[in-house]
């Protein structure tokens, strides 16, 4: 097998090795520990309106009708029904979506999930709703704070009383690729300073339950959190829902006199969730790669505020990675060059060792160590790359800035695949239903010209398409930001491969050696 096969098998393995280790080490295969933050919730808290001595009030005999409040500021809209003072509706502005199920309720107390509203006030961004249930009276206000929070203040009377979120109708799916952002349902809870995360399918045979400082659920883009801010929650339960979704319900038993809580419903930013000090950046999926993620989202944010189009910050990082692999690349198109250029010494030691195998090897590696030659330096730069683009996957898979970020004529979203001639049959075997798209082939395309551009041996330009090809199938269905990245990419290998090979430089760089024709 001569090097160039041996380079290209060996480069295959390797991508096939690391994309196994990928899948095992990907997010919600680990639980990640953290240290203890400080529970204080940054929105401004609201007491609720109490009435002087309210436990001595004889409650007023009229009871009042199922009413809606309307809550809403910049970023959300939300409705809270006078039934358990549950939320019936969420909707996040920006995005246009819907975080609540059609129909549905989330955080409605159970003590009081039966006893009727026999007051309310409200007042701007808050409201105020006053039960009288048969062993408890309860006052809930619920006030929207800045941007995504919502906090909330249970009075209680007499302390010690039980308390009960219903969330078990979880949140709605959001995404036109329905499988996808289930893929991405978890449930999180935080005790001390372990957070637990399972995905759906872990709650498939039983409910997970535990104690916890807060509980959540993620989708693909979106979380829905619930803070006990006066310390923890006795019990945290989820399941799964049947249609793979996830619901949970979180007790306390045994309340104070006023119990403050913190709800977010909003986006998964990293650095919005981080601000909390709550561990909520632990929702967002970035992998056992996670500075260099971080790294990453860093540098295409500052390429947005440059030039306002996320499609253009791509493009911009994929020429800051090409500037920063440089000297790899650069040694290892040297490389391929020299062994194209050693190609008919080789081929003369095949002819006169060709009964004697291994002088044949002897031979070669004398002659690649005479003219300092690795045949497998070109897996180098493929090893030092691979971090970054698993990153880079973990980054633009979950970074929900590119979530409808359109960029030149038929891509506008960078988040999804590219799907400018439809689907693949589903009756096709293991690519059946992935997208085809025109920036998946042209990234196939400028590996193949790359391929061919570099190759040691042009007799093998077999291996030089069909490995190309290999990787175009398996990037059909990645994001048409990551295609974006390595069609550029690609576009600037081609460019530094024409300088490098066809400048005239190297060859006359490269020295006349001794007659390697001894034996």
């Amino acid at each position: 097998m001569n090097s160039d096969n041996l380079r290209m098998l060996i480069g295959f393995a390797l991508i096939m090795l690391i994309l196994i280790i990928w899948q095992i080490f990907l997010p919600g295969n680990r639980q990640t520990k953290h240290q203890p933050p400080v529970l204080s919730p940054p929105v401004e808290s609201t007491t609720a309106i109490v009435p002087t001595e309210y436990e001595k009030i004889t409650p007023p005999p009229v009871e009042l009708p199922e009413t809606t409040f309307t809550l809403e500021n910049d970023y959300l809209l939300l409705k809270v029904t006078s039934l358990a003072g549950a939320i019936t509706s969420c909707s996040l502005k920006k995005y246009g979506v819907q975080l609540l199920p059609l129909g549905q309720t989330i955080l409605g107390t159970e003590e009081i999930s039966t006893t009727p509203l026999r007051g309310f006030v409200q007042s701007g961004s808050s409201v105020t709703l006053r039960y009288y249930a048969p062993n408890c009276t309860v006052i809930k206000t619920w006030t929207l704070g800045k941007e995504y929070t919502l906090g909330l203040v249970i009075t209680v009377q007499p302390e010690g009383s039980n308390l009960t979120f219903d969330a078990l109708a979880g949140i709605a799916t959001t995404e036109s690729n329905v499988k996808e952002d289930l893929a991405n349902f978890h449930f999180y809870a935080r005790n001390g300073n372990r957070v637990h995360q399972l995905a759906a399918g872990n709650l498939r045979k039983k409910p997970f339950v535990t104690s916890a400082d807060w509980a959540g659920l993620k989708s693909k883009y979106f979380f829905l959190a619930l803070v006990n801010s006066n310390g923890k929650f006795d019990s945290v339960w989820a399941k799964q829902l049947p249609d793979d979704r996830i619901g949970m319900k979180a007790s306390l038993l045994g309340t104070q006199k006023e119990n403050r809580f913190l709800t977010y419903l909003g986006p998964i930013e990293y650095n919005r969730l981080r601000s909390f000090h709550l561990g909520f950046e632990n929702v967002v999926s970035l992998g056992w790669l996670k500075p260099v993620a971080l790294a990453i989202l860093y540098l295409l944010r500052l390429f947005y505020l440059l030039v306002k189009n996320w499609g253009l910050a791509i493009v911009l990082f994929s020429a800051l990675m090409k500037g920063i692999f440089y000297p790899l690349t650069r040694t290892q198109t040297r490389q391929m060059r020299q062994l194209q250029l050693l190609q008919p010494k080789i081929e003369e030691l095949k002819k006169k060792y060709k009964d004697a195998p291994q002088m044949l090897n002897q031979e070669t590696m004398r002659l690649y160590q005479l003219y300092r030659v690795n045949p497998l330096s070109g897996c180098l730069p493929l090893l030092v790359q691979m971090p970054v683009f698993f990153a880079l996957y973990a980054v633009l898979r979950n970074f929900i800035e590119l979530r409808g970020a359109n960029f030149i004529l038929w891509l506008d979203d960078l988040s999804q695949p590219d799907t400018l001639f439809g689907q693949i049959p589903k009756e096709i075997p293991l690519i059946g239903g992935f997208a085809i798209g025109l920036l998946p082939i042209m990234m196939g395309a400028s590996f193949i010209a790359q391929n061919l551009l570099t190759a040691t041996d042009k007799r093998n330009w077999a291996m030089s398409i069909i490995f190309p090809i290999f990787i175009t199938a398996i990037f059909l269905n990645l994001s048409s930001g990551l295609q974006l990245y390595w069609f550029i990419y690609n576009l600037l290998s081609i460019g530094e491969s024409l300088i490098v090979t066809k400048g005239g430089t190297l060859w006359q760089k490269f020295r006349k050696k001794p007659n390697l024709g001894r034996s």
